[in-house]
């Protein structure tokens, strides 16, 4: 019966294993491709999606970096990034600390009023936003951009926070209070260094949505040398259309900063996707 039972679980973290080995092949492969092609001519590209290049053509990505003009959009899509990611990091703390530590008759509507946020589709505001923006001459400006990401990262930021902040006990909170400590100085001291775990866990999610946001930019601003990275892709898709290669080694360099930050804080945002799922 026990051996019945060994022979179960061993077939059971089998299938776990290799359902879990395809899944990540999966996840893989289009990296894999698009490393691979990226250093091809388009002949290679079409014979083979999966084998090696017989030549190397790291021009490619010369290429790519001159006429895409990678080097300026990426560095304008991060001055957006990081300027909305620290407005929602500090924004959301605050407004996530009030919600689930203050007690006030308009909490729960307040609550409601920001997690209604998330249900919002963008692609339903568009117009009446930019015909605000348009009212406002926010057209080509950036802070008026970066506070419309931080507006959309603020719903999901505070889903996330406030129910962290919300198991932190609150004997802490009144220890400091007691010692003639401020609110203010409750959250700087206490709440925001216990919460960092989930602050960096939305704050990865929040980077990918406004890295990756190709709507924002393509609306509201219409200068090329204020333009994003998203911008750059599909403005190079449309001049060079037919050099697979440069357009690849394109994609491939917009993808090394997502990567970089999901490889040196992947600790941290399962850290807190775990301890949110603990205290949850």
């Amino acid at each position: 019966m026990s051996r019945l039972r060994i022979n179960k679980s061993r077939i059971a973290n089998a299938s776990i294993y290799l359902f879990l080995g395809v899944f990540a092949l999966a996840d893989i492969y289009p990296l894999y491709f698009s490393l691979i092609s990226s250093l091809k001519s388009n002949s290679e590209i079409f014979q083979s999606f999966t084998s090696l290049p017989t030549q190397f053509k790291f021009e490619n990505y010369v290429t790519a970096w001159r006429l895409g003009n990678i080097g300026r959009y990426t560095l304008n899509t991060f001055f957006l990034t990081a300027a909305s990611l620290i407005l929602t990091a500090i924004f959301g703390a605050m407004a996530s600390y009030a919600l689930s530590k203050f007690v006030f008759k308009a909490r729960g509507i307040f609550h409601l009023f920001f997690i209604a946020g998330m249900m919002i589709p963008i692609q339903a505001i568009i117009i009446p936003l930019a015909y605000l923006f348009g009212m406002l001459g926010g057209m080509n400006n950036y802070p008026m951009l970066i506070l419309l990401y931080t507006a959309f990262n603020i719903p999901l930021t505070i889903l996330i926070l406030a129910n962290y902040m919300r198991e932190i006990p609150a004997e802490i909170e009144e220890a400091i209070i007691m010692d003639g400590g401020s609110t203010l100085q409750v959250l700087r001291y206490v709440i925001f260094p216990l919460s960092l775990p989930a602050i960096a866990s939305v704050t990865i999610f929040n980077f990918i949505q406004v890295w990756n946001n190709l709507i924002f930019p393509l609306v509201f601003i219409t200068e090329k040398k204020l333009g994003t990275i998203t911008m750059g892709l599909l403005a190079f898709f449309g001049e060079r259309s037919n050099d697979y290669g440069t357009a690849m080694a394109a994609i491939f360099l917009t993808m090394l900063p997502t990567l970089f930050i999901y490889v040196f804080f992947q600790e941290k945002l399962e850290k807190g996707m775990a301890s949110g799922a603990v205290k949850g």
